[in-house]
């Protein structure tokens, strides 16, 4: 369980890297691969993690968005001009959430979903698997932030 202490830490270099009054941030109610998301107003949100918790949280986040990776790759190794996120309007999120169960499947019975996100990680996409907004990481002081939206 992560402290008082180290959410408002976090909560602080945020505020500091924005340039805003820490009581401009909000922490998550929940997790994003078991770590408090923080707001900055109603349409921006960040992680704000260490590189140890940046590592687990990508690894984890390799697992949750198996469909995503698989479509990208197909899409760009055939030359294709489509998108992933594009299905999200088209189809529920507990259809996804079953199509990516399903292909852990596969990759669980291959080479596991861990070999692909040690690969991934290797090869310098952690800011491609956190950072939805934008697919960049930004060292900050003690901290990697990552904008979500």
């Amino acid at each position: 369980m992560v402290s008082v202490r180290e959410i408002e830490s976090k909560k602080a270099a945020l505020s500091r890297y924005l340039g805003v009054s820490p009581d401009k941030i909000t922490e998550s109610v929940g997790t994003l691969y078991s770590f408090k998301a923080f707001y900055h107003g109603p349409n921006t949100a960040y992680l704000v993690l260490t590189d140890v918790e940046a590592n687990v949280a990508a690894r984890r986040a390799v697992r949750s968005r198996l469909w995503l990776i698989s479509a990208e790759s197909v899409f760009e190794y055939f030359g294709i001009d489509a998108y992933p996120a594009d299905a999200l309007n088209k189809i529920s999120h507990e259809e996804i959430k079953k199509i990516n169960k399903e292909i852990a499947v596969l990759f669980d019975k291959t080479c596991g979903t861990d070999v692909l996100a040690e690969k991934m990680l290797k090869l310098g996409n952690r800011a491609n698997i956190l950072a939805d907004f934008d697919q960049k990481e930004r060292p900050f002081e003690n901290y990697f932030i990552y904008r979500l939206f």
